[in-house]
């Protein structure tokens, strides 16, 4: 399924709310704010959305959509000789960034979900999607002998992983990490696939024995 395309002025203002979302919290913005910052009259935004939640509602559906086809790629590529770490670790990296793109979803789960219950299913679904196509992934991994480890093991470093994804590029911005987003990105995959290191036969250069180096 293609991601939906929506009219150029819808476009303009979710990549708008995106942004202030990301840069500024949900909580703490209105659709009014939007519109401010777009340069057009609130009329105009309620024109094409009935508000802040049906904007929040548009952006989740987007996002979801973007990790599915990732999630289908990444399928289809971790399969047979393509059951590598170095797949998994491609697949991992753009799921990554796809999650900071909308990381104002992942920083305010929690509240988001207490107040907007459509969201949270959405969020819920999307994170079991990654569950199920990570423990796929992993299962073929074992079976091409890249890792190793009970299917126990291998079903909760999936879940592990589904968190990490979504968590650890926020996480080094909290810490302060230096560099351009593209650079915090790399790092915080290359980060999360250390956790798959652990099950490695025989890890590929970078991803053992360095915590700080990303991916070419």
């Amino acid at each position: 399924m293609e991601p939906r395309q929506p009219s150029a002025t819808k476009a303009r203002i979710l990549e708008a709310a995106r942004a202030l979302f990301n840069e500024e919290g949900v909580g703490a913005l209105s659709a009014v704010d939007i519109a401010a910052a777009l340069g057009i009259s609130p009329g105009h935004l309620y024109y094409h959305f009935r508000g802040k939640p049906e904007i929040l509602a548009v952006l989740a559906d987007a996002y979801q959509d973007e990790v599915r086809l990732v999630l289908d790629a990444a399928l289809q590529a971790c399969r047979g000789d393509g059951a590598t770490l170095e797949t998994l670790w491609t697949h991992v990296h753009i799921l990554v960034e796809e999650a900071w793109d909308a990381r104002f979803l992942h920083r305010e789960a929690g509240a988001l979900a207490l107040r907007y219950h459509d969201l949270a299913a959405r969020l819920r679904r999307i994170g079991a999607a990654e569950r199920e196509a990570l423990r796929t992934m992993l299962a073929s991994l074992a079976e091409a002998g890249a890792i190793a480890g009970p299917a126990e093991a291998l079903d909760g470093l999936a879940r592990v992983l589904v968190t990490a994804i979504a968590f650890h590029a926020l996480e080094l911005e909290l810490e302060g990490d230096p560099g351009p987003p593209r650079a915090l990105i790399a790092r915080a995959a290359a980060q999360v696939m250390g956790l798959v290191a652990a099950y490695a036969v025989s890890p590929p250069p970078g991803l053992s024995g360095t915590s700080r180096r990303a991916r070419p």
